[in-house]
């Protein structure tokens, strides 16, 4: 039974414990958090100077707390962060060290959420490897060795695709609150716009007035948009299309 140790009681951090103290061959030892609402879990603690000995220890942390909190772990255990854009590096004072990194958005409840989810790992040690290999697979996840470089580069890819792209759905959501438009009506397309990006090229099935070159239309949509900060988006993103088919 390997015992894990979890500092950070964020999303990443709860849904890793909570799925972790279900695992047969994994015990959650203890679960830190600054501060806990009224449901503490046994393994909660508040002070990381009372951190016990554990074969593994967790930071679902930000990127810059990692330095700090590797103050108060010994230099001998084996620890992890879980960041996409941070390197090994981190951890120069740590030789049995590495990364955990889930390539999915994260949810404090879903105790399912890592079936199925595929994680970028790296460790300095080929033992150490092992056990994060056999981490991934207790979660029923999936596994790729990535290095430092490929792990900040596919978590900027994440961004694009995931972050960027949630991002102009709000904005088109919002164009259709502002004018008393049901969003319902996008969504069949909004669907079928992801389902094509999957199984095809996206460089090759784009579509719109920037890809066909339609003015009339460009300058339609620059006219309805009152934002400036929109409207220079809007031009920035249609350029950027235009220049990838010149």
């Amino acid at each position: 039974m390997l015992e894990i140790t979890i500092v950070g009681n964020g999303n990443l951090g709860s849904a890793l414990a909570n799925a972790i103290d279900n695992l047969k061959d994994f015990k959650l030892l203890e679960w830190y958090g600054r501060t806990w609402d009224n449901n503490l879990p046994p393994q909660a603690i508040t002070k990381l100077s009372k951190l016990k000995n554990a074969d593994l220890y967790i930071l679902a942390v930000s990127d810059n707390s990692i330095k700090k909190i590797l103050d108060y772990i010994d230099t001998n255990c084996f620890v992890i962060h879980c960041s996409g854009a941070t390197s090994i590096g981190v951890f120069k004072n740590h030789p049995r060290s590495g990364v955990l990194f889930p390539i999915q958005t994260i949810s404090k409840t879903n105790n399912t959420l890592f079936k199925y989810t595929p994680f970028c790992i790296e460790a300095k040690y080929e033992n150490d490897l092992d056990v994060l290999k056999n981490l991934v697979l207790a979660l029923e996840g999936s596994y790729e060795l990535l290095d430092s470089i490929q792990r900040a580069n596919i978590h900027l890819s994440a961004v694009w695709i995931n972050n960027f792209v949630n991002h102009m759905i709000s904005k088109g959501k919002k164009i259709c609150a502002d004018n008393n438009i049901p969003f319902s009506l996008l969504k069949p397309m909004l669907k079928k716009t992801i389902n094509q990006a999957l199984i095809n090229d996206p460089n090759k099935i784009q579509t719109g007035p920037a890809r066909r070159g339609d003015n009339e239309t460009l300058e339609i949509h620059s006219q309805l948009i009152n934002n400036l900060n929109d409207k220079k988006l809007y031009k920035i993103i249609t350029k950027s299309i235009q220049n990838s088919y010149e």
